[in-house]
């Protein structure tokens, strides 16, 4: 009795595992796709004004660098 409610256990579970993966790779097909989306806009962003990306690059180096070289508080 016990061994057939253990297999019927682990066929349900072994089946909302396949579920579950197949769910999750759909979803990372999605962001992978965004992602790509991104960085072409943004490529084709840096190739139309280079100086200005890399004006603001410089920028946000000097800003994050000055706030991780104060020292801490408390």
């Amino acid at each position: 009795m016990e061994e057939i409610d253990v297999a019927e256990t682990l066929k349900a579970m072994s089946a909302k595992i396949d579920e579950l993966s197949d769910a999750l790779t759909e979803k990372r097909g999605k962001v992978s796709e965004a992602i790509n989306v991104g960085k072409i806009k943004a490529e084709e962003a840096v190739k139309c004004r280079p100086l200005a990306c890399l004006g603001g690059a410089f920028v946000g180096g000097l800003a994050l660098g000055y706030l991780m070289s104060r020292p801490r508080k408390g």
